[in-house]
């Protein structure tokens, strides 16, 4: 049996903040805050979307993008937004919008870094989620929105904009509540405020109330699991809090926990 291919390093590459853990030429594997490598397969998406029109919603360093693409895809898409303007936080959390202009310039040198390496196709659009306009992006045979809908104060406003623009299937991907309540059939929603750039966080239940709220019609869904962390900085590992939170903080330890959503 042959030995595995040891991970090269690239000095401008391990520089650079990754959200995502990607498989770059030469055996580069990026040190992304989550991995979600060990879980992909067990997402629906399509072995083969040879000939569609593919959207990947919140794209930060394109991993969903790159997969599609993979994938077979004619036209892969990847939405993110530029504008500390268009990140809209909890008034609990204040934020200098250098800290956030340089956040989201770390996503797109990240994103620009592993397009140029994969010798990527994938086409970037500077847009928030709310303006998504069939006139203007056109419409998209499948989308992805991948751990999003928290970060969005009106996560179903910005649903009904992707509805306009995904006339095929949707994949939604979001953490969902730690606990009793993430398997429990009664949709919760609640406000999530602890210091972070989180507005919402749901249940399974919930997550689907959401997205057929928006006008979709939901063909699956998951039970819960964890996506693992990858080998970068992240700050979930490092939290405390009162003896109350022990059971959400030790599955923190191991990943975050998810649901996903599929859609049309």
């Amino acid at each position: 049996m042959a030995e595995p291919t040891p991970t090269q390093t690239d000095p401008v590459i391990d520089s650079m903040r990754w959200y995502h853990t990607l498989e770059l030429p030469n055996g580069i594997v990026t040190a992304g805050e989550y991995d979600l490598r060990p879980v992909l397969a067990r997402l629906p998406i399509p072995p083969s979307l040879e000939g569609k029109r593919c959207i990947d919603i919140g794209g930060r360093d394109g991993f969903y993008a790159f997969d599609m693409e993979r994938r077979g895809a004619a036209e892969v898409v990847s939405v993110d937004i530029d504008d500390p303007d268009d990140v809209h936080f909890p008034a609990t959390l204040e934020v200098a919008a250098e800290a956030v202009q340089e956040e989201l310039d770390d996503g797109h040198r990240a994103f620009e870094a592993a397009r140029e390496a994969l010798r990527s196709s994938v086409k970037r659009e500077m847009v928030s989620v709310y303006r998504l306009d069939p006139e203007v992006h056109g419409r998209f045979d499948y989308g992805v929105i991948g751990t999003l809908l928290l970060h969005l104060r009106d996560p179903i406003r910005a649903l009904r904009a992707v509805r306009e623009v995904v006339t095929g299937t949707l994949l939604i991907n979001e953490p969902v509540v730690v606990g009793a309540d993430a398997f429990r059939r009664r949709p919760i929603a609640e406000l999530h405020m602890e210091g972070g750039p989180f507005w919402w966080i749901c249940n399974p239940a919930g997550l689907r109330r959401m997205t057929e709220a928006a006008g979709f019609r939901v063909i699956d869904s998951s039970r819960p699991y964890l996506i693992p962390y990858g080998t970068g900085p992240t700050n979930a590992r490092q939290q405390s809090g009162s003896l109350r939170d022990l059971p959400r903080r030790l599955v923190e330890r191991r990943g975050c926990l998810h649901t996903w959503v599929l859609a049309e």
